[in-house]
Parts: C-alpha cells; structure tokens; sequence
C-alpha cells in the first residue's frame, strides 16, 4: 500500500510543482510572543465546560503517539496509553465516565464503535494532520452525531491544506526500535485560488516495551478544499489506518507478584499432538499461551464532504455526508476446537481438523471474534442571524451494518496462522456440512437519527447570552442471531431507544476578561447491542430488560481571559440514571448487561496558562471527582454485592497536571508532570491502585532554512523520565468491572503494566 500512496504523494508534488513553475513566492514567517500555555489552553466562549488543544501542542508531542495522549494534561481527562508510542492502544475515562459513553469524533463524523460504542484511538488520524482537539466535559454538542454519549464529548479537527505548495518529510526513530516514516505534500492553491489539497502517508513499528511481538501500522489522511464562492466551498476527506499489532499481557497482583512485571506471552509456538485415527488426541493451550496468537489486525477508513453554502448574506446551509468502514478481530486467538459428527450437532459437527481420518479430536486453532462495520451518514444544518438570535435546526442520520462473527482456522507448529486476518473463507474450518465453523454469529442494523435546533440569543451588548437547544435522538436496532457454535438456534429482536435532549446555559461577561457561566443538558447512551446475544432459553425468547442510561449535567464556572493569564474554574453535578452493568437478572435468572441503578458524580475542574516571562508559560489543571454507586448490585436471586455508597472504580478522587513550558524563536522545550491519584479496582472496593505520576520532557530546535531545505528542525521527547512504576485497570468499559477481587467469589482484577522510560528523536524539513 506504502508504495502506491508514494505514487500518489509524488504525483501531487509534481503537479503543484507545475503549477507554480512561473513564479516562487516564500512565504513570510512573523515571529510573535507565544501565548500562555503554548496551545494546552484555549480561551472559551460557550456556557458549558470546555478545554482545547490547538496546533501549537499537538506538535510538541512524539509523532508516534495517538491522540488520546495529547489530552493527558486536561482537567477532568484520565487518559493512559498501553505502551510510550501509544501504537498499542490506551485507554480514556472523563468526569468517570469511559471512552465507550463518550461522543469521539473526526471532522463531525462519529468514530465510537456501532454496537458497543468503544472507541480505539491508535486508528484515528495522525497527529502531524490535527489541528485541534476540543473536550467538552459532561455534555456534547448539540448537533454533535452521537447516540452514545452520557459522559460528554471530544472532537477532533484535521488541518486544512496549505496556502502554498510545499513537501514534508519526517522521520522519527525511538526507544525499542520505533520508527515512524511521515510524508506530507500540500499543492498550494490552484485554478485562481479556487483549490487546494494534502496527501499525507506515514508508517511506524515499534517492538513491544516487554515479551516478544510489536505494532505495525500504515495510514493515510488526505483532505482538499474547492472554494465555489464567497461563504460557499466542499471539503473533502479520506482517512485509511491499517495495522496489525501484538497484545501486550495484563496481569494481576499476584501474577506481578510471582510472574514479576515484564511477564508476558510465551515465545515457544504450542505444539499439535500427532493425529493418530481411531483415538482422540485431546490438545491443551499453555498458560502463557503464544504471543504470535495474540493479534490485533484491524483496518479502517473514513471518507468525508462537507458542503457550506452561503444561500442568503443571513442564511447558509451545511450538509456533511460521510462513509465509514471497519474490519479486524483482536484479544487472544488461540483456542480448542472440538471435532464431531453427530446429528445433534450444529451442521453435523466439525469436520477432521487434524486430518487423521476420524473426528474424535480436541485441536488448538486460531479463532477470535471479528467485527466488519459499514455506516454512511449524513449531517444537515441551516443557520440564521436574525437580529440578536444565531439560529441552528438540523437532522443526522445514520445507517450501520454491524456484523459480528467468529470464524476459525489451523495454525502450524511453527505458530504461524492460515490467516490472521481472518479474511480467506477458503481456509475456514467447516461443519460436516460444508458450512464455516462460528463462534458467534450476530448481525445488527442500526438506524440512528437526530432533531435539532439551538437559539443563541445575545442582549446587553454580547455580555449576555442565552442559549436554548432541544435534540431528540433515536436509534433502531435490527438484531439477528444466527445459529452458531456459541449461539443457539435464529432470532430476531427489533428495539427503539430514543429521547428528547434539552439543554439551557447561561454565560455572563462582567469585564472584558472575566465571565461566568452555568448550563444543564441532558445525554443518553442507548444499549450496547451485546444485550441482545444469548436469548434463547430453549425455545423461549426471553425479554430485554436494559433501557438506556441518562445523565444530566450541570456545570457552573468562572473564566478569566488576559494577556499573560487564563484560567477557567468548573464545578459540576452529574445525575446519573439507569446505569447499565453486568449483574443478574431476575427476571430472566440470569447474569447478563442489566440497568443495575443511578448514581451521583461531582467535582471540581481547574484549568490555568500563566506567561510570566516573554518565552516562558507554565500551564496547569486540577480535577476533584467523587462518584458514587447507588444501589447494591443484585449477583444471584438471592444474593448482592455491597456497592451502595462505593466509589466508582478507576476513577482517582485527586487528578493533576503541571507544564513549564519555553518558547523563543527556534528554541522549544516542555516539562511536563500528571499526577493520577489513588482508585478502586473493584465495586465493592476491596481492592486499589495506587497512585502515581509520569514526567515527560519535550524539546525542539528549527534549524535555518538552507538550498533545498525548509525550516528543517530537530525534536526530542522522553517519556516517563523518572522510570515511574504504575498499574492501570484492564476494565474496557464500566460494565467490564470485578464486582470483588476477596473472599467468596472473588476474582482478581487485571492490570496493564506501565512502561519504563523510553525516549524518540523526529527529524523534519520542507522542500
């Protein structure tokens, strides 16, 4: 794929390079003071709590990381990353709420998952092409695309294409033989300022900090903007990620203990018994199981438009379609397989896997379950200025073809597998009646939709506003089961989640530098379709007893804007109703996905960027969170666990950020420290993390443009500069949590182990 995206980049290079073969103009570089916080903070308008990252700080971090990582310092964010480069993947909770109940989006398009919301930030955009990163924390947007989002949002920006023409190349090289290749061409604008685009292709790898295996992952991102006329353009996008990764291993306390924390997957590929007919050859996978079986293949692509229009000099209309495509499997692929052949058994059973003439065998194979997602969209709006109203109404649809299922096929004893991507139906292993072997086989339709309108009405000269907005958000789900090995016999179960979705706020500015504000909106989060597997109870479909989670959020908060001083103060009130769990249902005697109760969350979020110097800033933030369980938590028909009262796992009471931060003409450097204190690792908090904080260190050079080269610069960043040890809960979303880690039925939580301090050095330069 590389070199065909290479074709690409260099035949961009050399139609810009046509188009400006007449005259070269060098573009004028002012030099201006940096302003306070270098990009960590942003001075905000709107009544409602809100942080934002601009250019100026995304680029002082390693180009490998993702862009959870570039969040790290916010108030209220509690972001971690398996690895340093953050190719591997992270991990992201907000006011304690998880990634999977927050609105994630790329240019207004929706990224979270289409059946279970989770979001995975090493396959979203590079973050060479991010201009911004908007937090808003506990709500969202009111035109935001989202039917999963009771914890608030995030909204990525991608950069526009350049004024002028220009090539950058990057290289970047680092701690356990990381690398990432970054090639950009921007043609300039062409046809009388009319059009101008970027084609962006870049490669990274990256060995694993601990075991055997690493992360290997190719991208694209390309945007173009046609100008039509004054107020009027289409913007155009493609983003394509492809990688395959290895897992890194979570442990628990005791495997830390015994195992020690680099412990790992094993790197002695497991060995088939030698078939011998007539007898059942009964195959073990090892306890550490096999790294090269520990896959995360995944690619994905997002195309984008965006249509602003100018109708009337008080009128304009916005239409943004979009398409998304997602396929991969991940988690452990190593498994047992049964092989059979009985009427009973689905499609007759499992043919010979081991091909010693009879079907009696237990045989280890590659099998894990895969997801492929289609989901075109569309996003319309219409906005007015009449006299002191700034009008929006708007609709977005959204249809997804979600379909789960779980194929398997052999590995050697080399531990290679017939297919990691498990793509190739030819190499599937099949029932005695011809059809695949599945583990699971589920597909959803889903059919999303939002109404909205919004009123911005401003009085007393702009120091007063009043903003009015209503959504009412809908989704349909479509849910087939198929038969399958995991999965019982055909059904079919149709549900509609929907809601109305006010929200009022309020912001008052009393000076030219100081303001306050105060907002209430409501969110929901539909169900994620995993309530909707493992119905059959013999012939009896039983009923889905989850409805959606709400919350309402209210937020109060001061904000100061000068020259050399920002600083925004937040308290907030979250009421949080029908949270959905693993608990058991009585209804259905049974432990599955269950509304398990409400629960409160409030805090304190403090945000500060002070230039106390011409060159220097320090930046900081401060989050205060308690979160509290409401209810008991029902395990059995007659029996619960104690969690009324308890805190929230893995959300830290006390989280804070500091930066000292240099900027003067070449020179650029940022000390960096996020302090994430003490949380549970369980509901009934028997169990917990300590806690911990990482010091990075960021600094660059640019270099004097010579011949053929262009602000050519020098960066370095190390992570973790203190080698600090830290644990971080493996508990992918708030239902995926250890209900007790002690006595009768406990079980030990799992944790990502931290990784050590490792550092990258970027080259770049224009041409």
């Amino acid at each position: 794929m590389v070199k065909k995206i290479v074709f690409i980049v260099t035949a961009l290079t050399g139609m810009t390079a046509q188009a400006d073969s007449s005259i070269t103009l060098e573009p004028m570089v002012v030099e201006d003071v940096s302003p306070p916080g270098n990009g960590l903070m942003t001075p905000q308008d709107l009544p409602q709590a809100r942080s934002v990252i601009s250019r100026a700080a995304i680029e002082q971090k390693n180009t490998l990381n993702n862009a959870y990582q570039a969040m790290d310092m916010l108030p209220g964010v509690n972001t971690y990353s398996y690895d340093a480069t953050g190719l591997f993947g992270g991990g992201l909770r907000m006011r304690g709420f998880n990634s999977d109940q927050i609105g994630v989006s790329i240019d207004g398009v929706p990224i979270n998952d289409a059946g279970n919301f989770a979001v995975y930030p090493s396959e979203l955009v590079d973050l060479e092409n991010l201009e911004e990163i908007s937090v808003t924390q506990g709500s969202s947007t009111l035109d935001a695309p989202m039917v999963g989002a009771t914890g608030g949002s995030i909204g990525m920006t991608t950069s526009s294409p350049t004024d002028h023409s220009r090539f950058r190349v990057q290289q970047s090289y680092g701690a356990y033989n990381a690398y990432k290749t970054f090639l950009r061409a921007d043609s300039g604008y062409l046809g009388d300022n009319r059009f101008k685009a970027f084609i962006s292709v870049s490669k990274a790898e990256a060995e694993k900090w601990k075991g055997y295996g690493g992360a290997d992952r190719e991208h694209l991102d390309f945007k173009g903007v046609f100008n039509l006329a004054p107020g009027s353009s289409i913007t155009g996008g493609l983003l394509y990620n492809e990688m395959l990764n290895h897992n890194l291993r979570t442990l628990t306390r005791q495997e830390i203990q015994t195992l020690g924390r680099d412990a790992d997957f094993g790197g002695v590929a497991p060995q088939h018994l030698a078939g011998v007919n007539g007898s059942a050859q009964v195959e073990k996978a090892p306890s550490d199981l096999y790294y090269n079986l520990n896959l995360n293949p995944y690619r994905n692509y997002l195309a984008t438009l965006k249509g602003r229009f100018q109708l009337l000099p008080n009128l304009h209309w916005d239409v943004d379609p979009y398409y998304s495509y997602g396929y991969g499997t991940g988690g452990n692929q190593l498994r047992t397989l049964a092989e059979s052949n009985a009427a009973n058994k689905l499609g007759g059973g499992i043919r010979d896997i081991n091909q010693d003439g009879d079907t009696l065998d237990t045989v280890m194979v590659y099998s894990a379950g895969l997801t492929e997602t289609e989901r075109p969209g569309v996003t319309t709006r219409l906005r007015s200025q009449i006299a002191n109203h700034h009008l929006m109404v708007g609709y977005w649809f959204e249809y997804a073809h979600h379909r789960r299922s779980q194929p398997a096929v052999p590995f050697d004893n080399a531990g290679n597998s017939a297919d990691p991507w498990l793509d190739n139906a030819s190499v599937f292993l099949l029932r005695q009646d011809g059809t695949p072997y599945q583990g699971r086989d589920f597909l959803t339709l889903n059919t999303s939709q939002s109404f909205f309108g919004q009123d911005d009405i401003r009085f007393l000269d702009d120091k007063l506003m009043l903003s009015l907005g209503l959504r009412y958000t809908q989704i349909q789900r479509d849910f087939t089961n198929f038969a399958s090995e995991g999965g019982g016999t055909d059904y079919n179960i149709k549900a509609t989640y929907a809601r109305p979705l006010p929200s009022v706020g309020i912001r008052y500015q009393f000076t030219e530098a100081q303001q306050v504000f105060v907002s209430r909106a409501e969110n929901f989060k539909a169900p994620p379709d995993s309530v909707f597997y493992g119905l059959i109870n013999g012939s009896r479909l039983k009923p889905v007893n989850v409805a959606e989670e709400v919350s309402t959020n209210w937020d109060l908060g001061y904000r100061y804007t000068g020259k050399d001083l920002l600083f925004s103060g937040t308290v907030f009130y979250i009421d949080y109703r029908h949270r959905i769990a693993s608990a058991f249902d009585p209804a259905n005697n049974i432990s599955t996905n269950y509304n398990v109760g409400d629960s409160i969350t409030k805090g304190v979020e403090l945000e500060s960027a002070y230039r106390f110097l011409p060159s220097w800033s320090v930046y900081a933030s401060l989050t205060y969170t308690d979160s509290r369980i409401g209810q008991n938590l029902q395990t059995a028909a007659n029996t619960v666990e104690a969690t009324a009262g308890k805190a929230f796992p893995d959300v830290p009471n006390w989280m804070s950020g500091a930066a000292l931060q240099y900027q003067d003409g070449p020179w650029s450097a940022n000390l960096s420290a996020k302090y994430t204190g003490q949380r549970y690792a369980t509901l009934v908090n028997d169990e917990s993390i300590n806690g911990y904080t990482l010091v990075s260190f960021d600094a660059g050079y640019r270099l004097p443009s010579t011949g053929w080269f262009k602000d050519p610069s020098v960066r370095l960043n190390v992570y973790n500069l203190l080698n600090q040890d830290y644990l971080n809960l493996d508990a992918g979303s708030g239902s995926g949590f250890t209900p007790r880690a002690l006595g009768t039925d406990g079980r030990a939580p799992n944790y990502y182990v931290g990784a050590p301090r490792s550092f990258s050095v970027m080259l770049s330069t224009d041409f």
